[in-house]
């Protein structure tokens, strides 16, 4: 599966459904409500759902839309990791690879590479609570879709070998887990707020439990556990509800109905304050605070997340605003509230340093307990309300998210219709709700601390320490409110603007949402050595305020209006991005132009930023991918700017003052040198008016093109490595690419796709064939200059050059001859379709539209994309391949413990 979404613990905010309500630890509930045969027609945010319990108790959810020409297919087993056995530690989430390894009628690797094949995307996720099987298709591959997922669900062959080559690249998964400072806290936290409930577990299991796994455990956990009562099958976009049903019936209604129920110990209540203090070989601090809560079909779900939006969900809220702003005791500090099938927790998570950590430990538990003492301001409720239910017109941009949303409220809270409600009570909330439920769950006494130190950091910090920090922070607050206190308060539309600029705008109409893009040439290409990082600075610089508001102040008057914006810098681009409501766009549109106008630079918002900065540079080591990419880079160039991370280094970021930044936006945010693209529910002439009129100060130029030379081709193998101390072993092979406007780029993306995905050749071969790896990749970057393609593995140590002579003979086969015919079409496939799929967001279009413009191919070079895939032959693929992959000529790094 793919490493992003193998096993549900993503951010709450990064879910395609509130469903989901914090980390995918856990999301559905078993189907028993629904046990009665049965038709069900609902309307859900404002479209039909079809709801059928077929006679052996299988549920189907089918909404039709005509968004874009895609389908999602989704199957949702309702078992997790929380129904495991003791012996069976990880059983779950081994069944989600193992339903990939091959069917009766289906090889290994056949599955994902016929939906690949047919432009899709496949995957699935495994959490406490369900195990989910889903794919992304064209409209007119459904069939496929259906077919290719039912039988890998229905009819897996679970074959002994497979099965051991698998035990070998899910411990690659859980060694990989292990090197992430946010799992190692977040298992710490979990295991120490569940004493009962097997939520304590991690999904993964542990290395000695997958070890053990044979076959006939594997089977016997399937046949009790994948019966048609204990499956949700949805399906949305652009299907016909009665072939859709037809295909379904056909496929799963004659199973029998299984046996087995839901079984689990309660969580006895938590009496005092628990905390966790572990060191580990990482570089910074990771804090998580947990508090018992409940599970989505309880009443008060949406009042705690609306709790932790007001607390830790935007960059206007308390704990951003109060702690990690104005106490500087946070470098990153947000609140999620995690409602699975059974009760869940509140969370707040920080990243921090060793000398913050007990004073950012009070600080939060104060703003907890506030919570609890002191009305939120009704303006503050209406901003976190209007927030949530904006997310619902986002949502219903992609299939996925629809067919998400469906299946997520219908298995966690036991019915789709529990949305309605749950959006209901979201509505009216009232000041009062919030103050109880924080009351009720937020005390310090129900609290659980997992503090985790880079090795050698703890010094006084132990358990008793960080009790001690929460009765401090609760005392603080409770001191404050003992006296009476004042209460707080389709067609592209091309414009040359009034300054200038050049203005793209597609109107789509479908959804009343709008994204827009403004682009300006610079990124890495615009730094040298001495000034490394300074864009990445100032993008960001330009989310913290302007000369009419502060950063909270700005952050505020976005989120009133239910808008995000938000800023990048890449290798050859930066700029800022927005999405809104299209009700919300003229207001939105001004603070739009208000940054790039105005930005105040603000002496003490340069230092938080570089203590922000700082901080994160000094985290880039602990993505071992990243920093091994980073490190390739460097070795690939010697002199480019590309060679250089976009972040910068700390010499540089250390003595960036206000003078430096604002020249940096002076010299390149000028209207000669901007490009905005603006996509959605807009009429083009009324947007190029406002931005026309609200840019018309802006400087127009001129603007001088930074160039660096290009370095000569390498002549050599470079080789870089570093030894940290860690689990795995990862590895980069790569060569110097192409520019973003040569024509051989398609035929390089076919390459990658030839050898990435889980049907490519890497995948197949190092991962599938010989168990080397969990992660393994091809991938290419092209710029304004020559860009690269690298090849990429995670391996256990001892493995290492094993994993490197892969990926060279894989490397090799593709510079000796063409791709067979058949293995062509499905990557040319895979990428049309994938792309279909990636445009169904107007920020997809707004942000291709404004790049390619920026770069000189065209606002609409994006539109001819599927026919310049869909014209790459098999002489183009070798061709290419020869000009690129030089297997005497490459860089190479390697990051090993």
């Amino acid at each position: 599966m793919d490493v992003d979404a193998d096993v549900g613990l993503q951010h709450p905010h990064s879910l395609p459904a509130p469903a989901a309500h914090g980390p995918v630890r856990g999301i559905p509930r078993a189907c028993e409500p629904l046990r009665l045969c049965g038709i069900l027609r609902a309307t859900v945010s404002g479209s039909t759902v079809h709801c059928e319990v077929l006679p052996n108790g299988l549920t189907v959810l089918l909404r039709e839309t005509r968004l874009a020409p895609v389908c999602e297919f989704q199957i949702w087993a309702c078992v997790g990791s929380a129904d495991e056995q003791p012996a069976e530690r990880g059983l779950a989430h081994f069944h989600e690879h193992m339903l990939f390894k091959g069917t009766e009628r289906r090889g290994v690797g056949e599955v994902a590479a016929e939906v690949e094949g047919a432009g899709g995307r496949i995957n699935a996720f495994t959490t406490y609570d369900v195990t989910c099987y889903h794919a992304t298709l064209p409209a007119d591959h459904l069939a496929t879709g259906i077919d290719v997922l039912s039988d890998a669900v229905l009819h897996s062959t679970f074959d002994p070998d497979e099965i051991q080559r698998e035990i070998e690249v899910v411990i690659e998964e859980i060694r990989r887990s292990d090197d992430s400072p946010s799992s190692v806290v977040g298992n710490e936290a979990f295991a120490g707020a569940f004493r009962e409930h097997p939520y304590r577990f991690p999904i993964l299991g542990s290395r000695e439990s997958v070890a053990s796994f044979d076959r006939e455990q594997v089977r016997a956990f399937y046949e009790g556990w994948y019966t048609p009562d204990n499956l949700v099958v949805v399906a949305a976009g652009d299907l016909d509800i009665t072939a859709t049903l037809e295909a379904v019936r056909e496929r799963f209604g004659a199973l029998p109905r299984g046996q087995r129920r839901r079984q689990r110990p309660r969580e006895p209540r938590q009496q005092s304050t628990r905390a966790i203090v572990l060191e580990r070989p990482f570089e910074r601090v990771k804090l998580e605070m947990l508090a018992p809560n409940v599970g989505l079909a309880d009443a008060d779900a949406p009042y705690l997340d609306l709790a932790a939006y007001l607390l830790g969900g935007c960059d206007s809220s308390r704990l951003v605003e109060r702690v990690k702003e104005g106490e500087s005791l946070a470098d990153r500090i947000d609140a999620w509230s995690y409602t699975p099938v059974d009760p869940g927790v509140f969370a707040i998570d920080v990243d921090t340093d060793a000398a913050r950590v007990e004073d950012v430990i009070s600080a939060s538990v104060r703003e907890c307990t506030r919570l609890a003492e002191q009305p939120v301001r009704e303006e503050e409720l209406e901003k976190a309300r209007l927030n949530f239910l904006a997310m619902e017109h986002f949502e219903r941009e992609s299939v996925s998210g629809m067919a998400s949303k469906l299946g997520s409220f219908h298995s966690t809270a036991g019915h789709h219709e529990v949305e309605a409600r749950y959006l209901e009570a979201v509505r009216n909330a009232r000041p009062e709700d919030l103050m109880r439920v924080a009351r009720k769950y937020l005390s310090p006494e129900a609290l659980t601390l997992a503090v985790l130190l880079p090795e050698g950091a703890g010094g006084a910090l132990d358990e008793a320490a960080v009790q001690r920090a929460v009765a401090r922070g609760a005392e603080q607050t409770r001191r404050a409110f003992s006296a009476p206190r004042a209460r707080a308060t389709a067609p592209i539309f091309d414009y040359e603007l009034a300054c200038g600029a050049r203005l793209h705008v597609l109107p789509r109409r479908e959804v009343p949402v709008v994204a827009a893009r403004a682009a300006f040439r610079g990124g890495l290409l615009a730094e040298d050595a001495e000034s490394s990082g300074l864009s990445a600075f100032l993008s960001s610089m330009w989310m913290r305020g302007t000369r009419k508001h502060s950063a909270a102040g700005f952050a505020a008057a976005v989120e009133g209006r239910a808008a995000e914006i938000d800023s990048f810098s890449g290798r050859s681009s930066l700029g800022l991005s927005l999405e809104t409501p299209s009700a919300s766009l003229a207001p939105a549109l001004d603070l739009f132009s208000e940054v790039l106008l105005e930005p105040a630079f603000d002496a003490r918002e340069i230092e938080r930023e570089r203590q922000d900065t700082l901080a994160a540079i000094e985290r880039r080591e602990d993505n071992l991918a990243q920093y091994c990419f980073q490190l390739f880079a460097q070795q690939l160039y010697l002199e480019h700017p590309y060679r250089m991370p976009t972040l910068g280094s700390a010499e540089v970021v250390t003595k960036l003052d206000a003078a430096a930044v604002a020249a940096h936006h002076a010299r390149l945010a000028v209207a000669s040198n901007l490009v905005i693209a603006v996509a959605g529910d807009v009429d083009p002439d009324e947007v190029a008016q406002t931005l026309s009129a609200s840019l018309a100060d802006l400087n127009p130029g001129p603007y001088e093109v930074p160039e660096p030379a290009n370095e000569a081709p390498l002549e050599e193998i470079r080789r870089a490595e570093i030894r940290k101390a860690r689990e795995q072993a990862h590895l980069v092979i790569g060569f110097r690419g192409l520019r973003v406007d040569d024509e051989d780029r398609f035929a390089l993306e076919v390459i990658s796709q030839l050898l990435a995905g889980q049907g490519g050749r890497l995948f197949l071969e190092l991962r599938d064939r010989r168990g080397l790896a969990y992660a393994v990749n091809a991938s290419g970057m092209e710029g304004l200059a020559p860009g690269w393609f690298a090849t990429y593995i995670a391996t256990a140590p001892e493995r290492l050059e094993e994993a490197r002579s892969g990926l060279l003979e894989e490397l090799a086969k593709v510079i000796a001859e063409p791709p067979e015919p058949g293995e062509l079409e499905r990557a040319r496939r895979h990428l049309i379709g994938n792309f279909a799929i990636d445009q169904q967001r107007n920020a997809a279009h707004a942000g291709h539209i404004a790049l390619s413009s920026l770069y000189g191919l065209g606002a609409d070079a994006a539109q001819h994309y599927p026919e310049q895939i869909g014209a790459v032959s098999g002489a183009d693929v070798l061709r290419v391949a020869r000009r690129v992959i030089d297997l005497e000529r490459y860089s190479e790094a390697v990051i090993r413990p």
